[in-house]
């Protein structure tokens, strides 16, 4: 079956679908000039993914190889010249040596000219934040626990003071008396203990959340294609 053309009778032009005048020249649209093209089936199967990353060109930035070469040699005169018995000269010269890894690192971030210096690249950036949530994440910890342990050992004392009134409550007891303000007071406590647990449970309950948010941002991207998990 032959499909009624969705070009221009007079131009030629390709009539876009609900147009009612040729674009191109103005013609007006005959009933039959314009077709609905239908729209594939649906893909039922694996559908092929590629993952591409773009990078970015700059220009005026010397390359980062360059960088890496000329820190390599500084160092190696410097070390030369230690040997010899110049040592200022040496100094100055390692200090030197020394702001091209950073130059280096910079330059490699933006400018990437090999395999090599963004494999390097990567490598310090992920021991530099791997160090980053170590520290936060140990003084998180630090923080928690001191917390954790003001009531814990503001517990003890509470529990302490229960032993206390269990006894007067005793004695009361013995003497007849019905021991109100005793059973009073220890009430108070056992509440004071709860709460004194649910917050130190809270504590330890958000700093882990908190760690664990952190451990995100140090963690590499993952691509998942189609079909590798849930």
């Amino acid at each position: 079956m032959t499909q009624p053309s969705a070009e221009c009778s007079a131009c030629g032009a390709r009539i876009p679908e609900g147009a009612r005048f040729c674009p191109s020249c103005g013609t007006p649209v005959d009933a039959g000039d314009t077709v609905r093209a239908e729209l594939p089936a649906n893909e039922t199967g694996p559908v092929p993914v590629t993952v591409q990353s773009a990078s970015p060109r700059w220009f005026g930035l010397a390359p980062p190889t360059a960088l890496f070469g000329v820190a390599v040699a500084l160092l190696v005169v410097a070390l030369v010249l230690v040997v010899l018995g110049a040592w200022v000269a040496g100094l100055l010269v390692l200090g030197l040596a020394l702001l091209f890894p950073a130059r280096f690192l910079e330059a490699g971030r933006r400018k990437p000219d090999a395999p090599v210096v963004r494999a390097s690249v990567d490598a310090v950036d992920t021991m530099r934040a791997r160090a980053g949530f170590t520290a936060q994440a140990f003084l998180m910890r630090s923080s928690a626990r001191r917390e954790i342990g003001r009531r814990r050992a503001e517990a003890f004392r509470l529990s302490s003071e229960r032993d206390r009134l269990l006894r007067e409550l005793g004695l009361a007891v013995y003497a007849g008396e019905d021991g109100a303000a005793e059973r009073e007071q220890i009430e108070a406590l056992d509440e004071r203990a709860a709460g004194l647990e649910r917050e130190a449970a809270e504590i330890a309950e958000d700093a882990r959340n908190r760690v664990e948010e952190a451990r995100l941002h140090v963690q590499p991207t993952e691509v998942r294609r189609p079909g590798d998990g849930d």
